[in-house]
C-alpha cells in the first residue's frame, strides 16, 4: 500500500500536474491521476470507515469508488496535491454523513407515513456518532480553519505531526498546540 505520507517529490509534482491538466478538461489526465493516487485514497477511505463509528455496511474500496465518482462528475479548480486531498478527504466523509443521515432516516420510518405523534413520546432521539462528529468538525472549521486542517491532516489523512509542519509551513510545536486545542474541543463539543 502507497503511503501518502511517502511521496517522492516527482509524485507530488507529477499529482500537481495532472491535477492542472485535469482542470483543463483532460480527460486522460484524470484517469492518469486515478491509477496514481488510487491506492492512496482507498486507504485513506479505510481509515474513514474506522474512525467512524456510522453503522456504515461500505467496504473501504466502495467508498473509494464512489468518492472517485463525485469527483469525476464535480467541477473542480485544483490548485495542488494538498487541495486535492483536502477534497477527497471530504468527500469521503460527506459519503459517509449522507449514508449515516440515509441509515437513520430508514431506522425512523423512511418515508412511511406517521399516524400519531405522540406515540413518539418518550423516545430518546438517536443522534449518530458520525452525524454529531460531523457537526462538531463543521463548528471547528467556523472557529478555526487552520485547526480543523490540521485535524483533517492528522486523523483523515493520516499525516503526522511533523508532516502537517511542512506541509502548512507551521512549526511543529504550533501543530501540537493545535492538535491538543482540537482534540479537546472536539471532545466537549460531541459530549454536549
Amino acid at each position: 500500500m502507497t503511503d501518502l505520507s511517502a511521496d517522492s517529490a516527482a509524485t507530488r509534482r507529477d499529482v500537481t500536474v495532472l491535477l492542472h491538466a485535469w482542470s483543463d478538461g483532460d480527460a486522460a489526465a484524470a484517469d492518469r491521476l486515478t491509477e496514481m493516487v488510487y491506492a492512496q485514497v482507498r486507504a485513506m477511505a479505510g481509515k474513514h470507515l474506522r474512525q467512524v463509528d456510522a453503522g456504515v455496511t461500505l467496504q473501504a474500496t466502495e467508498l473509494a469508488h464512489e468518492m472517485f465518482m463525485r469527483l469525476l462528475e464535480a467541477d473542480v479548480s485544483w490548485r495542488d496535491r494538498r487541495h486535492f486531498y483536502g477534497v477527497v478527504s471530504a468527500a469521503l466523509r460527506n459519503i459517509l454523513i449522507d449514508t449515516a443521515r440515509a441509515r437513520g432516516s430508514e431506522k425512523r420510518g423512511g418515508g412511511q407515513v406517521h399516524v400519531t405523534l405522540s406515540a413518539a413520546d418518550g423516545i430518546a432521539d438517536e443522534r449518530n456518532d458520525a452525524l454529531v462528529l460531523d457537526e462538531a468538525l463543521k463548528a471547528l472549521k467556523a472557529l478555526d480553519a487552520r485547526k480543523h486542517e490540521i485535524v483533517e491532516f492528522h486523523y483523515l489523512l493520516g499525516l503526522k505531526r511533523e508532516e502537517i509542519a511542512a506541509v502548512t509551513g507551521l512549526s511543529v510545536p504550533t501543530v501540537d498546540r493545535d492538535l491538543r486545542f482540537a482534540r479537546a474541543w472536539l471532545k466537549e463539543r460531541m459530549q454536549a
